[in-house]
Formats: structure tokens, sequence, C-alpha cells
């Protein structure tokens, strides 16, 4: 089902849901209601001192008031304030325009409002981060049904705000089916507050683990609950835990004591995972066979960045969704750290080849999953005047999506990386030691240690003499750069058969061929071949068109065409993030992500059956 923006009115200047037939929040403010209600009820901010990291679960988002109150009182900690990590559902958001509108009534919150509106995501399902505070605090807004999205959530809560409309008009989030997720998503002492006493609450939150206890309520409240999730002893909670949960959630309550790894690999996956790690203040072991980074298929001057979607949106189309919105924040966070990395997010156009794929694309653009903000569709004449080419059968056309230099973004990543090892021109093997792993060099002399293992090797063999057998494929691509493009600069990258990205650094980019040969040549073939795709957008291919470059890569493809990223069944501390194929922008920064998030606790940053759809265990 699409996901549908939630109508703002107003009731007595308060925010009010037709929908729900309830307030947003009391009459006496929403601030007021925030701190006495959630924040006392769960010892906040006291709470807070001496930690690291902390997670607050919220059921309901609303307006986004109690995230934004929340952060305005981890701000006024400062340096002493923990690591906020925010995790919010709600089924019908609000729009841009709407929640700008909401929030403008708020003026003690201005300062966090417009840094929440700056990032508002477009309105799609599913889990979308938004960072904050140089990445001090992050907010998991998690869109979609919250019966069916909380199951597949993997976090550790160390608070709950249980939060929502009136139980008489919006009954699912105290139902007991969320309450016994609710649970399920609490580290043991978990706190929970609310400022609903029904008994039918109470009772269910208790026969789930939670102490319950009234107190002063706020408002025309006379009471509001809190609790504690500790009515199970820690040590049988725990074995419950490791009986029934997967393996990620281990990570989640006990991640590793050192922070410590070897990442084999510098193309973009090895890149990215060290940088998120180092950022994390991770010491890293970045051991690549050839002299610097990107030399391999993440070298290539350009390649295209753009979401995937499908006709039901599957998970395919959902992680595409997921990295492609990864990728993008990534840009904005080196934006400001780097002068050298090229890109453009002109846009990009896929053009129908006959009416059946218009047809097709037409479907995509009405698709679950699809909104204008990510894709729409253009008719001949407007896909004609913005990609100046031949577009008889109309196009779809990503309006936020563009190209980027693949080696650059590995440049730049590693050079904001701290605690970096370098280990260029090593190829290694890897093997089990008392610390942990082991990179040793082909003559086996120990290069590198720690307990921690990061294959990020690309096409390359697994560097372990043991090896899964992973259905991979090697997969051989050339691409061809010409000397003039025969666009004006800023046209958006086209796409169809092939691509064409006019404004790729050393000239215009076209490509990629897809085979299975081991030539590691250029052939004229190939070459041939992108030219064509010159002539199939209504341009000339003869001779004014005169080659500059010519690249030959081979891609790591998996038998789904997903990428391999998780630990590696039955090797302790021994993690992949690899088979990216030719989607390695949208792929590796939402990997880098997601090993981040499992080997420091924080909450998973993907759904469950998506991160068991990338999972190396798939291939048991």
């Amino acid at each position: 089902m699409p996901l549908l923006p939630a109508p703002l009115t107003f009731r007595n200047g308060v925010p009010y849901s037709e929908t729900y037939a309830d307030v947003y929040h009391s009459q006496a403010g929403a601030v007021a209601q925030c701190r006495a209600v959630f924040l006392t009820g769960n010892g906040l901010p006291e709470r807070w001192r001496g930690r690291e990291s902390f997670q607050i679960l919220e059921t309901g988002f609303g307006l986004g008031l109690n995230f934004l109150t929340t952060w305005h009182e981890c701000r006024r900690l400062g340096s002493t304030a923990p690591r906020l990590h925010f995790i919010s559902l709600e089924h019908a958001p609000l729009s841009s325009a709407d929640l700008t509108l909401a929030l403008s009534g708020y003026p003690e919150l201005a300062q966090e409002s417009r840094h929440l509106l700056s990032a508002w995501p477009p309105l799609t399902q599913g889990i979308h981060r938004l960072h904050f505070d140089a990445g001090r605090v992050t907010l998991y807004l998690v869109l979609g049904d919250m019966a069916d999205l909380l199951p597949q959530l993997t976090l550790a809560a160390d608070a709950v705000y249980l939060d929502g409309f009136s139980p008489r008009t919006n009954p699912i989030p105290w139902s007991e089916p969320v309450l016994r997720q609710v649970a399920r998503l609490c580290r043991h002492g978990a706190t929970l507050a609310t400022w609903c006493v029904a008994g039918h609450l109470r009772r269910t939150l208790e026969h789930h683990g939670f102490h319950t206890t009234r107190a002063p309520g706020f408002g025309t409240k006379r009471e509001r609950l809190s609790a504690c999730y500790d009515r199970i002893p820690e040590d049988a909670w725990c074995k419950i835990v490791q009986r029934l949960e997967q393996p990620a959630l281990q990570f989640t309550l006990e991640p590793p004591p050192q922070r410590h790894a070897l990442v084999i690999g510098a193309g973009l996956a090895g890149c990215l995972v060290s940088a998120a790690l180092g950022e994390r203040g991770w010491h890293i072991e970045l051991c690549e066979s050839r002299n610097e980074p990107a030399q391999e298929a993440s070298g290539n001057p350009a390649g295209i960045l753009r979401p995937f979607p499908s006709l039901d949106d599957n998970r395919a189309a959902r992680l595409a969704r997921a990295g492609f919105l990864t990728t993008l924040h990534w840009l904005a966070n080196l934006k400001g750290k780097t002068e050298v990395l090229p890109h453009g997010l002109n846009g990009v156009l896929r053009i129908a080849q006959d009416a059946p794929e218009a047809a097709h694309l037409f479907a995509l653009s009405r698709a679950p999953g699809s909104v204008e903000a990510l894709l729409h569709w253009l008719p001949r004449a407007e896909a004609e005047r913005l990609g100046h080419c031949a577009a008889p059968w109309g196009a779809l056309f990503y309006p936020t999506a563009g190209w980027l230099d693949p080696g650059q973004f590995c440049r730049a990543a590693l050079a904001q990386t701290p605690h970096l090892s370098t280990h260029w021109g090593q190829p290694v093997t890897l093997q089990p030691g008392p610390a942990g792993w082991e990179a040793r060099t082909l003559c086996g002399a120990l290069l590198a240690q720690a307990p921690i293992a990061i294959l990020a090797g690309g096409a390359h063999p697994l560097p372990l003499s043991n090896a899964p057998l992973w259905p991979r494929q090697r997969l051989r691509g050339q691409i061809t750069q010409i000397e003039r493009s025969p666009v004006p600069m800023g046209t958006p990258v086209l796409c169809g058969s092939g691509y064409v990205i006019p404004d790729a650094p050393g000239g215009p980019c076209l490509g990629a061929t897809y085979d299975r040969s081991a030539d590691i040549a250029p052939r004229s073939a190939d070459r041939a071949e992108n030219l064509q795709r010159l002539t199939a957008l209504g341009w000339d291919d003869g001779p004014e068109h005169s080659v500059v470059q010519e690249r030959v890569a081979f891609r790591s493809v998996s038998r789904d065409r997903l990428p391999i990223i998780g630990p590696v069944p039955g090797a302790k501390g021994l993690f992949a993030l690899t088979a990216l194929g030719s989607r390695g922008l949208v792929w590796a920064p939402l990997g880098a992500d997601l090993l981040c998030a499992w080997l420091e606790g924080d909450p998973l940053p993907l759904e469950k059956d998506l991160v068991q759809a990338v999972a190396p265990a798939r291939y048991r």
C-alpha cells in the first residue's frame, strides 16, 4: 500500500487529527508534556550521564515534538551527552509543508525544527536515518504500518515513549501484538513511560515483563504510567534472547570490546567501511593488493547513482532505495570536508526503447515506493527537451539522481578516516589467530591482526584457505570515453540499453558492456557497442567522437544480484561486504553503515527481511 501523508488541521490552536478525532498533544503544551511524561517518566536526562550511547523507541512520531524536545535536552548536556539513537514509528507522516506549518508554533524548538525540516525524507515506507549534530544524534524514522514494521526492527531500547492517539480511536499502538514487540526490543532494565493508564495496558505490560507504576499526571490527566522491563531475571532474559533472536541482536547487546578491524580490499566497499568505522573511533588496518585505492571497478571515471524501483516494491527495490538515500547522506556529509569530490546530481533519464517498455516505466512511476521526489514520468517532449536526445516513447526521470566519481569518493572517505593504517601493494591471505584474524603476506609473514576482519575484495577470490562457496560471478565490463560532449553541460545522465554520462571527468563516459570474458584488454567490438549508444539517442556516431580512453574492469555479482553483507557463518568476527555488481555506489555506503551499526551495537538501519536478504547466511 502507498504511504499517505496525514492531513493537518487545528482545533483551538492545537494540531488535530481528523482521522483519529484527537489532538496531537495536550492543550497544556507539547514540550511541557514531553518533559513531564516521557523524560521524567524515563528518568531522563539523569540516566544519560556516564552513558556512551542511548537508544529510545517511540511508538508514534506525530509532529516530532517528543524527538525535538529530547534532542533539545540532550544538547543542553553538551559533550557529556551520550550518542542518541531515537527510533520512532509513524503510519501517517505529515508532508514537509504541513510539518513546517505545525512546527512553527514551537519557537523554543526552532533550531532543532529547522534541522529536522531540512532533512525531512521522501515519504516512502521503511527506515529513514536522519543524522544531526555531526552524527551525535540519529533519528530512525520508521514509516509504515506499526504492526508490520516493529517485528522488522533490530535494536536494544534503553527507554520507550509509548505514545499515540487515544486507544478508543487508534487501538493498534496499545494492542497486545505491538506491546509484545516493544518488550522484545527492550534491553533488560529498560524503562517505559506513557500518559495512558488504561487497565488493559498495565496488565499487558506486566504480562510481557514490565513492572508498572502510576505517577501524577499532566494537564487534564490525573495519572501517567512508568514501567521497568525487569520482571524476568537478567540471566534468564539473556538465554531467551540467545535462543529466539537472530545474531544481529547479539552484537547490538554486546559490541566487541576492542575497536580494531582488518579490512581486505580498498575499493568502494573497503574504503567506505573503513571510513564508517574510523569515524566511530575504530583503528583500521586496510590491506590492498594494488598500490593505491580504487584500482579495480571502483576506478572508473564515473558511475551512476539512482534507485532501482520495481512494480511490487520488492526487496531489491527497497534495498536500492535505502542505498540511494544513504549515498546522498554520505555526499552531504563529505561536501563540507573535501574540495575534490566530482559528482553531478542533475538527474537521470531512463529512456524507453519501445511502447512496451514505456508502459512498464510509466507503471513504475505509479508503483508502491515511488514518490515524485524520487522519480516521475516524462512524456516525449519534456524528456527530449531535458535530455537533448531522441525519446519518442518518453522517459522515467530521477530528479535527485546523477553520477559520481567512485575513485574520488574512495579517496575523500579515506582522507577523513582517523586511526587508519594502510598496507598497499600487499596481496594477503586471511586466517584465524590468537588475536582474532591475521592478514599474512603470500610469503607467510604477519602483516596485521585484529579481532574483526571484513572481506571487501570485490571480484578477487576470497583470501581464505577454507573460503565459503558463495555463488558469485566475475563479470567483465568495458567503458569508453569520448573527447567532446554532444549535449550541453548539466544534461542528466541518460540510460537505456546502456548509459551516457555527459559530464564525466575526462570526457563523456559511455558504457558499460557486460560479459563473462576474462580478457583484460579493451576490445574494438565493445567500443563499437558503446558508441552505438550515441546513435540510439539520436546522436551521430561518426569520427568526430574521438575516443580518449577505454577501461576494462570486473564486477563481482551474486546469483540473486543482491550484495553479500554481514557476518560470515561459522567464522567468529569475520564479516563480508562484497558482490556489489555494477551498483557499488548504491550498495557500498549502505553496507558500510550496516556493518558499522552491527559492530557498534547501534540499531540496524534496515528491516530484518532486508538484512537477511543480503546476509552471507542465505547461502548456507
